[in-house]
């Protein structure tokens, strides 16, 4: 199982210094992740790379603090350790002047666990300011000693530009072959995010989701996110 992983980040490495020449736009991101009822802290930095022919290729790391002696979450920057690690590739395909449709897929490799995740994404334009757009994307999650974890899920989001602030909605459903929420197999998430320009390279943004705490119960708790994006 190690050799696999090292074999796969030993070709990511290699694609990406292969690209490396020819991307058109790198940027590098960095997000901090807090739940109000687990108390999980996540910290996630991304390098990505946007290719003139519409390839996207990224990398992600994400690092979570050990747990308490007392079995709490741990605190915010302290004993981080390597939680996730994530590839992912997507091609936008520009379908006219409104209308984009990009395929993609994205695998993650957990400490016990590994994710697929093949998507395609329909994209548009309502005016200059204003996008609209709807992403299938199927979600198997393989786990030693496990039954495969089965996913659909759909996103449909709405994005307006005010100036220099980027303002986001997504709301997400989710359908599962095993319980996801509240001793159901469906599911659903409420997103919204702020972003702002502040330099032609540098955009901090917020955002707030609504989601489950556990397939067992209907409880839900909210997660805060704050990071940047940075081009390089």
């Amino acid at each position: 199982m190690k050799q696999r992983h090292l074999r796969l980040n030993i070709l990511f490495a290699a694609c990406a210094i292969g690209f490396i020449q020819h991307a058109s736009a790198t940027e590098l991101s960095y997000e901090h992740q807090y739940e109000d009822v687990s108390k999980d802290h996540v910290d996630e930095i991304e390098l990505s790379h946007k290719f003139d022919s519409g390839f996207k290729l990224a990398g992600a790391l994400k690092f979570k603090p050990h747990e308490q002696a007392n079995g709490d979450s741990g605190k915010a920057f302290h004993d981080d350790r390597w939680h996730e690690s994530k590839i992912s590739g997507s091609y936008t395909i520009q379908l006219n002047n409104d209308w984009q449709l990009t395929p993609g897929f994205s695998w993650v490799r957990k400490q016990n666990e590994y994710k697929y995740k093949p998507s395609l994404k329909l994209k548009t334009a309502i005016t200059d300011d204003t996008h609209a757009s709807i992403r299938y994307r199927k979600e198997i999650t393989d786990a030693s000693g496990k039954k495969n974890k089965k996913v659909d899920r759909i996103d449909l989001g709405v994005s307006q530009k005010i100036e220099k602030v980027t303002l986001g909605y997504t709301y997400t459903y989710y359908h599962g072959n095993q319980n996801l929420f509240d001793k159901k197999r469906n599911d659903y998430q409420h997103e919204i995010e702020a972003a702002y320009k502040l330099t032609k390279t540098f955009s901090p943004y917020i955002a707030v989701k609504n989601e489950s705490v556990s397939s067992k119960t209907d409880q839900r708790q909210t997660e805060f996110d704050i990071g940047f994006a940075l081009k390089i």
